[in-house]
């Protein structure tokens, strides 16, 4: 809350106690696991942290401004690896590229693709030659991965992806050390669709030497021949050989607002810089490129879908707007309602979630990169929409194992 005060915090420090609860997520209880390191439950705690904050803040239109969703760093993919280099000596190393992270979208504006990490003045991605020259490795390519970023009246910021061969060494002996790669870590906020998740890509045995030697780049993983492995996520001293392909993508950033809100002008925008597929402009946005009067259609049928099948209601509440809770939530009185159509979303003491059309789809529709989380997990996570019973505007998300009970992220205090 003292983001003003950069290297002086101790004195809002000192005003702060600390009392950690033994059997919480940053205070785990024998034989509960404490993550990949202190570092990685930091992120843990800290991201749902500001989501909160953020939460609390946006009433006042002074501090609107403030509000920024989760970013890329919200957990890493960490890549070590070791062996001996090109000049015969030991060397280990972590791929720092994963700092580039993404900032998350705010409340009036665009998240910044590969920008750091928020809390970090100073936060920028390794030069790639510069590690080649350390290192016994040669980048294939790093790039911003299109649909990366969560989707949103204004988009969260894109991650990226490293590709990279051994080079002028025998082999590279690795391990993985990562989590967020089955669900999204970078939630999104107040309609806004979450962030990409951590991957990592290996092939075996590829013909990547064999394209060189025919001067043929490559600019995804997929291009080249080979066996396709399945790395875990805690791969302890697995061999990536010299025609081995490597490739680790981190999770990007959150997304605000309802995507069927964000101007057609800027989707448009989106896909001519790459940022945004043109099957996700049609999918998620409602765009159809080059087409007001088809987008408009497009989108008034979307928003209709989402509500079809469902009976609720219609009950308008009267009067003007007592606060703006979220983007798309407002209080009539002691009711909640939609910010745009001010269709009743029951009493404040209540979850107005339980009042909205809820629709749950599989975590795959989050986001282009989530694949399948049953590599990974167990239980079986949700992509839970909330939306209002008459426009059909979306009033949130939700990220949810299939048998948890709603999150009430809204509580109205009295006084």
């Amino acid at each position: 809350m003292c983001w003003e005060q950069y290297y002086a915090v101790g004195g809002a420090l000192r005003h702060i106690d600390f009392n950690p609860t033994p059997g919480t997520l940053n205070c785990a209880d024998f034989p509960a696991s404490v993550s990949t390191a202190p570092v990685q439950c930091m992120e843990i705690s800290l991201y749902p942290a500001y989501n909160v904050l953020s939460k609390m803040i946006y009433p006042s239109p002074d501090l609107r401004r403030d509000v920024m969703c989760i970013g890329g760093t919200s957990q890493w993919p960490a890549t070590i690896f070791r062996g001996i280099d090109q000049w015969g000596e030991r060397y280990g190393y972590l791929l720092v590229d994963p700092i580039g992270g993404a900032i998350g979208a705010f409340s009036h504006a665009d998240g910044i693709s590969t920008g750091g990490q928020a809390r970090t003045p100073i936060c920028k991605l390794p030069n790639v030659e510069h590690t080649e020259q350390s290192f016994p490795v040669l980048f294939l390519y790093r790039k911003e991965i299109a649909d990366s970023g969560g989707a949103g009246k204004f988009r969260g910021g894109l991650s990226a992806e490293s590709c990279f061969i051994p080079h002028g060494t025998d082999k590279i002996t690795h391990d993985t050390l990562s989590s967020g790669n089955a669900i999204p870590t970078s939630t999104g906020m107040m309609g806004g669709y979450p962030g990409a998740v951590n991957r990592y890509r290996f092939a075996r045995d590829t013909d990547i030497l064999e394209r060189m030697k025919r001067s043929e780049l490559v600019t995804d993983v997929d291009q080249v021949q080979g066996a396709r492995e399945e790395l875990g996520l805690r791969q302890q001293d697995f061999a990536q050989n010299p025609a081995d392909v490597y490739a680790v993508l981190w999770s990007a950033a959150g997304g605000f607002g309802d995507p069927l809100e964000r101007d057609p002008a800027r989707v448009a925008a989106d896909v001519d810089n790459g940022d945004v597929t043109e099957k996700t402009a049609l999918e998620v946005y409602g765009v159809v490129l080059g087409d007001a009067g088809a987008t408009e259609r497009r989108r008034k049928e979307m928003r209709a879908r989402r509500i079809q099948g469902h009976k609720f209601a219609a009950k308008k509440l009267e009067g003007k707007q007592k606060a703006l809770v979220t983007e798309n939530l407002a209080i009539y009185g002691n009711h909640y309602g939609c910010a745009k159509c001010a269709q009743d979303l029951g009493p404040i003491s209540h979850n107005y979630k339980s009042y909205c059309v809820r629709n749950d789809m599989p975590i795959q529709a989050s986001n282009p990169i989530v694949g399948d989380p049953a590599r990974f997990i167990d239980p079986e996570p949700q992509f839970r929409q909330f939306c209002c019973p008459g426009c059909g505007l979306l009033v949130e998300n939700e990220i949810a194992v299939s048998d948890d009970p709603l999150l009430k992220d809204v509580e109205i205090l009295s006084g």
